[in-house]
């Protein structure tokens, strides 16, 4: 039954669906988590600010250290398995090369010296966005990347606008998947270099049996093109722990688990195990959505990096009833509105205003003096007309429906 449950290609599915579900969510109501909240590589680029000063990187979020926390606990007991069986990306670059293959595309792979620079491209890429990351204390690298692209292809508005250029690199690594599987993975992913330590590190890894007769069939199926027949640890840095080493070596159990008689799918469980005990707990605790202010507020700091300045004055949230109250019960309020049919349709004159629409065209359209806006949305001079919903959403932590619930009231 295990065996049947634990496919795979069935889980990689299954999280895909689960994180276009959240992009569909997201661009209906910004009640949902963006993409920079559900991506464990935004937890990983906060975390030396969060240590060193209690605060988060602008457009991070709670939820995305818990995520890095997640992937980094089954890692450190079964290596990459994150990338090999979870993370979307990956697993849109693994059905490119079968789509290529149904479409007649030569597999092409990369070899000798080409092959070493482009592996150290990674580790450099990493290197480059963890420095100035830290130095900027902005996601400067946002416009360009890949995951963000990929979680607003319901939002086209900002998706045009803002990621752009990361849709042209998805676009780009997704055609060169068609030829060289997993071509982001192996190349270009700076959270698979960040965690590649942990193939060599981690408690459970494949092994090689002296036994084996080097008949090559664990290389013909490998997805990052390692040269597995001539390893007798599988801890190669590009090893995404796919595990399809093992369920194709036909020659009973010359590959296995360091720990017999752990089994690949066995494996797959524990990896989920042990990432849904870490969200669901975080979750239960209240730490998901509040992870950012949990951090600021035990070390007398504001939410986010000083650089950024975006955290409102006093902090100011509000209840249905327009009473200030914490970030988590605004949140709370929200969701409890929702499923109770409490917040009542927007002015006409609000239709139509997305993350992207700008002050100055929230101003025209409603008929509401920049000054109000400025004024009501405590809005600091930073601010221009020409900044975006997105923006103010950012600033506040408020979702666009409240925030605009709060501005119709001016029509009341």
């Amino acid at each position: 039954m295990l065996k049947t449950i634990m496919n795979r290609t069935l889980w990689q599915g299954a999280v895909l669906a689960v994180f276009l579900a959240f992009a569909f969510l997201h661009a209906y109501d910004n009640l949902y988590p963006s993409a920079h909240a559900l991506c464990p590589f935004g937890g990983l680029v906060s975390f030396y600010s969060i240590v060193t000063e209690g605060t988060f990187v602008h457009r991070t979020h709670g939820s995305s250290l818990f995520l890095f926390i997640a992937v980094l606990l089954s890692a450190v007991i079964l290596g990459k398995i994150f990338c090999g069986w979870f993370c979307p990306l990956g697993t849109l670059g693994e059905w490119s090369r079968k789509l290529g293959k149904k479409l007649g595309v030569k597999k092409y792979e990369v070899d000798g010296l080409p092959d070493t620079l482009l592996r150290i491209a990674k580790y450099v890429l990493l290197a480059a966005i963890l420095y100035f990351v830290w130095s900027m204390g902005v996601l400067f690298y946002k416009g360009w990347c890949p995951w963000s692209a990929f979680m607003t292809i319901f939002e086209p508005d900002e998706l045009i606008e803002d990621v752009l250029m990361g849709g042209v690199v998805l676009v780009a690594v997704l055609g060169l998947s068609l030829s060289i599987e997993r071509f982001f993975c192996r190349y270009l992913c700076p959270l698979g270099a960040a965690i590649s330590i942990f193939n060599r590190l981690s408690f459970l890894k494949p092994l090689r049996k002296l036994a084996c007769s080097g008949c090559k069939a664990c290389e013909k199926v490998c997805p990052v093109n390692i040269k597995i027949a001539s390893l007798e640890k599988i801890n190669d840095s590009n090893c995404i722990r796919c595990y399809k080493c093992i369920d194709q070596c036909p020659e009973g159990g010359s590959l296995s688990f360091n720990l017999r008689p752990l089994k690949s799918y066995q494996a797959g469980f524990i990896a989920i195990l042990i990432m849904a005990i870490t969200i669901i707990s975080t979750v239960q605790m209240g730490y998901w959505e509040k992870g950012r202010t949990l951090f600021a507020q035990s070390m007398g700091r504001p939410g986010y990096i000083e650089a950024v300045d975006r955290q409102p004055q006093g902090e100011q949230y509000y209840s249905a009833d327009g009473e200030v109250v914490s970030e988590g019960q605004a949140f709370q309020s929200d969701q409890n509105g929702r499923e109770q049919g409490m917040i009542e349709d927007l002015d006409e004159k609000f239709q139509g205003i997305t993350a992207m629409t700008t002050l100055a065209e929230i101003s025209e359209q409603t008929g509401l003096a920049e000054e109000i806006i400025f004024n009501f949305w405590d809005l600091p001079d930073s601010f221009s007309p020409d900044a975006t919903l997105r923006e103010v959403i950012d600033y506040s932590g408020l979702s666009r429906r409240k925030l605009l619930t709060l501005l119709s009231e001016q029509f009341q």
